[in-house]
């Protein structure tokens, strides 16, 4: 703890009596002075009095990383340039305070339009600029041109085409836009006033009216471009304009107003031009004072884009020197060159520096990015400090051209992926000489820029390029898979897996390494903790749920939480594979990273890199890259004459009636009979408008009976094993051109683990009906594996386009398959041509798997019985083709009272459950189904008070569409309010002038409610979509604990996280 006697001044220059610092600073330039004054305070900080206001100016490397520590300090816009900047840009992005509703909203409407594959999108919109840019420049053939001029002609039309579907059109003329003079007077003029007194701004009435005029003529132009676009006059495209008109706030479901839609309109055009235009002209300054890393740049470009090669955008993402060459150049000339913080509450940085709430902190590009703490050479232009070898050791806060956390630079991708393309396309076809010897000269506004940086252009001719020998591209988009002969090796399969995708990816490995000859083993995680290799390889395929070990692996976790002995696993060498789903960003991983981890520690040697497969993205494809890593590996040390054995795996042999057997059936499972099946959901006819809404597809309420001795508690889950369809066994049986009462017996010659009836008569119905996944989308393997298996010209290609080891393939697979959610059969009905023998078929398709429905009903209602409550999945076909019925609540939603089908009682893990003390409040939020395991929590507790126990009062927030239509469990609902176990707050979708749509909508409105609830110790369960209700839900407490406290939100959210530590806040979601 920081005591007085540790607190030293922070120093400052000689100032003025009563003036302060501010007659010192020059009019132009001022942060360059800034930079110089910082010669003089090698701690690292200083002080200055400007214009009445104390401000700090900080650059050491430590105590930057402490003033970018977001919980206590935050961005701030009073008392900094960006003051005078929301005179025209509002609640912009980048002038907005963060409490500021504008800012949140606009904040998550707009990042969809900077991810990855926004970025492909706008590629077009940039190489027409960029050509634009090099055509004028060819046309002044030898000539002098103002390089940063026209990197603003660029830089402006790029944003405002690819943005907002505007053409300024800029190098039509030889003068610069009139936007861009308004622009940079209105910036300048900012500048200026936040570095003087405020009676002085007043004395200066000329400048002022000209102040105004600029900005006048900037929004103007921004509302006619906004005008144009609601009239259907600009362009159509899913672009930022067209985001910020129509797209709601995933949050409050609003649309943004028209006036902040015109500042952040402005704000980009500021933001997307000033910034890159400066970047590239500092970068082709860079490149002419430093002639070996031109040489090198021109290198790059003449391997990549030979000739007259148009870039693509895979090829410029390919690019390596150049980007580095950007890195650099961002580090020496960081266009923004200062931004501001300030503290939350008095603090103390360095331990020794206090600084009082709401100081203005300025963070100083410059000397922070050539400091020596941090770097060496600081002042040598030098790429290589961005090689990823180098990259890994530099200082975490000593590189900030973007600026810092939440309020960082949301347009970085698309800067640099601009600069990429316009210095790469300019370098292919140009060179440059600098004959006025070029000194640099720096202007500042809110941003800086050489001045009149002039270079005569030439073309290059062909003999100046560098000449590369031809590149061996592999055509085949399949590899023979790696060689390998393990034999006399043990070879050791491990797996954490809840839902069945680890266990079915470490079967494959354990079955391939038993072909190969290794002594495999497959296990759980747990039992592998019981008996830990000592020797050979272990292969971990693992899975994370909200953080937590799956339910086979926990035993396992608390084994490598207590520490595994060290060297216990020195002659071990490992393989691991993480699971996870990227929708749920605080956790994904993070069981596979302590296992890696503690394998590690135990001694444990690294065969490859760790992997991970996203179930959010291509999971298939990610799982696949890493296994035929795993065996290419292998086979480097145990190579084999021969690679995996090709053909199938098994072998049809057609038998007659009289050789079928009963089928198998999960050792896991019993049999279970429904009791009951009471349709939920009431006929929506005439209630509201469905081109506003549909009504919601059928959901059941299945009151089911245990065998003898199956007890459950309540929040228990109840696994069910499915079967698929007639019609859908049915079309599959005709397409492989099988009757399905045709009786089959599988052999399989070359033995290894297999979900199928090897040895057993069954027909091929019952197989296809009870053993086999039918509707699973289509894996990349899968597609491979049916082009195979035709010789049509025309079928095999189009196959391959989703299989081919290329970006566009994989995003051609993403979108057509992996998105439309098509499957095996529904591509064998789209090609016809594809010949796929049955035994194929069968080693091709995984094994039909359990569902897992939260039980809505307490044993101590009724221990015998359990109730599950089904929303049948229906509707249109992503795929286009027909309806779409999901396998399991299709299959349990149609059995009647009597039927009987197998099934199992699962414990979820995490575990799901009322506290132990029944008087403990609760806050249950469960729309839709979602209330399935919540309406078991409140019988549990109906039955408690029936039996004498007092009970806390549950606060409980149900969702759906009308009242008279889907309001599950309402008659029950209203008798729990009524005897005093419940609250029941309401959100009606489609009930106009209802004052919650969603449920975190009603818990917005129930604050207080909710508010004294977790202070009187209440615990939190949510029950549903992990998409976008959990999320929305997570911020509506997050909100009001924002609102009670003043806090910001990362805190808000450290304080949620502990609450889920304390186990007070449970979900139980789905994707």
């Amino acid at each position: 703890m920081t005591t007085s006697n540790d607190l030293r001044p922070i120093r400052s220059p000689r100032g003025i009596p009563l003036l302060g610092h501010t007659p010192q600073i020059p009019s132009t330039n001022p942060v360059a002075y800034f930079g110089e004054l910082s010669k003089q305070f090698p701690e690292g900080i200083y002080g200055m009095d400007i214009a009445g206001i104390e401000q700090v100016f900080v650059y050491d490397p430590d105590l930057v990383a402490e003033v970018c520590d977001e919980t206590r300090f935050f961005k701030q816009i009073e008392k900094t340039p960006l003051h005078h900047v929301r005179d025209f840009a509002g609640a912009g992005l980048f002038t907005a305070h963060q409490h500021e509703e504008e800012w949140g909203m606009a904040h998550r409407v707009l990042m969809p339009a900077f991810s990855q594959r926004a970025m492909k999108a706008y590629y077009g919109q940039m190489l027409e600029i960029a050509q634009n840019l090099v055509g004028k420049w060819e046309l002044r053939e030898g000539q002098s041109v103002n390089i940063t001029d026209d990197y603003t002609r660029l830089t402006l039309d790029t944003i405002a085409l690819s943005g907002f579907g505007f053409r300024f059109q800029s190098f039509d003329k030889e003068e610069l836009h009139p936007f861009l003079n308004a622009l940079l007077g209105a910036l300048v003029e900012s500048l200026r006033r936040s570095q003087e007194l405020p009676m002085m701004t007043k004395f200066r009435k000329a400048d002022d009216k000209k102040y105004r005029e600029n900005i006048q003529q900037m929004q103007e132009l921004v509302e006619s471009v906004i005008k144009e676009r609601r009239q259907g006059e600009g362009s159509g495209e899913e672009d930022l304009l067209g985001l910020m008109l129509e797209a709601t706030d995933p949050d409050t479901g609003k649309l943004l107003a028209d006036d902040n839609v015109r500042d952040q309109v402005l704000t980009f055009l500021i933001a997307g031009h000033e910034t890159t235009s400066g970047l590239l002209s500092f970068a082709t300054y860079s490149l002419m004072r430093n002639p070996h890393v031109l040489a090198q740049a021109y290198a790059e470009v003449d391997r990549l884009l030979p000739g007259d090669t148009v870039p693509d955008y895979d090829t410029i993402m390919k690019l390596d020197v150049i980007p580095r060459i950007l890195d650099e150049t961002l580090r020496l000339w960081a266009p923004i060159p200062a931004f501001g913080k300030a503290p939350s509450e008095d603090t103390v940085i360095g331990g020794c520096y206090e600084l009082k709430k709401g100081t203005r902190v300025n963070i100083l590009e410059g000397p922070l990015h050539t400091h020596p703490k941090a770097w060496e050479r600081p002042e040598e232009f030098d790429i290589d400090r961005w090689l990823p070898e180098n990259r890994a050791k530099q200082h975490p806060h000593a590189y900030k051209p973007f600026g810092n956390g939440v309020r960082a630079c949301i347009g970085r991708q698309f800067a640099l992926t601009e600069a990429r393309l316009a210095l790469a396309l300019v370098l292919q076809k140009l060179k440059f000489s600098d004959t006025s010897d070029y000194k640099m000269d720096v202007k500042e506004a809110l941003t800086r820029k050489p001045s009149d940086f002039q270079l005569v252009v030439r073309r290059r001719e062909e003999h100046q390029r560098t000449v590369f020998g031809a590149v061996d591209l592999q055509t085949d988009d399949t590899q023979a898979q790696a060689a390998v002969s393990g034999v006399g090796v043990n070879l050791t399969v491990a797996y954490g897996s809840s839902l069945g995708s680890c266990e079915d990816l470490a079967r494959t490995i354990a079955d391939r390494g038993e072909r190969s000859g290794f002594g495999t083993t497959l296990t759980s995680l747990d039992e592998l903790g019981d008996n830990l290799p000592t020797e050979g390889l272990l292969v971990v395929v693992a899975a994370s749920y909200n953080g937590k070990a799956p339910d086979n692996a926990q035993r396992f976790d608390d084994l490598i939480a207590a520490g595994l002995p060290e060297g216990s696993l020195s002659n071990v060498r490992l393989a691991l594979l993480g699971a996870g789903n990227t929708q749920w960003v605080a956790t994904y991983q993070a069981f596979p990273t302590r296992i890696n981890e503690a394998l590690l520690a135990a001694g444990a040697t690294p065969i490859i890199e760790r992997g991970i497969a996203d179930a959010a993205g291509d999971f298939d494809g990610m799982a696949t890259r890493w296994m035929d890593t795993l065996w290419t590996t292998l086979a480097e040390e145990y190579a084999a004459d021969t690679s995996d054995a090709g053909g199938p795996r098994y072998q049809v042999q057609l038998l007659t009636e009289a050789d079928v057997r009963p089928a198998i059936v999960s050792e896991q499972a019993y049999p279970l009979t429904v009791v009951a099946n009471e349709e939920l959901v009431a006929d929506a006819t005439g209630l509201w408008d469905f081109s506003l809404e549909p009504p919601r597809p059928s959901a059941k309420s299945i009151t089911i009976e245990l065998p003898e001795g199956v007890t459950y508690d309540t929040g228990n889950h109840l696994a069910v094993f499915a079967k698929n369809e007639p019609v859908l066994v049915n079309r599959a049986l005709t397409r492989l051109g099988v009757d399905r009462d045709q009786v089959l017996r599988l052999d399989q010659p070359a033995g290894g683990r297999t979900h199928l009836p090897v040895g057993t008569a069954v027909t091929a119905g019952l197989l296809l009906t009870e053993f086999l996944e039918l509707q699973d989308v289509a894996t990349r393997t899968q597609v491979r594996i049916l082009a195979e298996h035709t010789e049509c010209p025309w079928t095999r290609p189009q196959l391959q386009a989703y299989t081919a080891d290329t970006e566009e393939a994989e995003e051609r697979y993403q979108n057509e398959i992996l998105g439309k959610r098509i499957s095996v059969l529904g591509l064998l009905e789209r090609f016809s041509a594809v010949e796929l023998p049955l035994a194929v078929f069968l080693e091709m398709m995984g094994p039909i798997r359990p569902r897992f429905y939260s039980i809505s009903s307490a044993p101590l209602a009724n221990p015998q019985h359990v109730r599950l409550t089904v929303g049948l999945l229906e509707g249109p076909a992503l795929s286009g083709d027909g309806q779409y019925r999901g396998t399991c609540s299709s299959y349990i939603g149609g059995l009647e009272s009597g039927d009987v089908f197998y099934g199992y009682v699962r414990v979820p893990s995490p575990t799901f459950a009322p506290p132990a003390d029944p008087a403990t409040p609760l806050i249950l939020i469960g729309p839709g189904t979602g209330i399935a395991p919540l309406r078991g929590f409140l019988e549990e507790r109906a039955s408690q008070q029936e039996n004498g126990t007092e009970v806390g009062l549950s606060q409980v927030f149900v969702g759906c569409r009308h009242p008279e239509h889907d309001y599950f469990y309402r008659q029950e609902m209203q008798n729990w309010e009524q005897s005093g176990i419940a609250q029941v707050h309401t959100a009606f979708s489609a009930v106009a002038g209802h004052p919650a749509r969603f449920v975190q909508n009603a818990i917005a409105n129930a604050a207080d409610t909710v508010w004294q609830a977790i202070e009187d110790g209440a615990y939190i369960y949510v029950c549903g979509d992990g998409r976008r209700m959990a999320p929305a839900v997570r911020e509506a407490l997050a909100a009001i604990y924002r609102q009670r406290t003043g806090a910001d939100d990362e805190t808000a959210q450290q304080w949620l996280a502990q609450l889920e530590a304390d186990e007070r806040y449970q979900q139980d979601v789905f994707a």
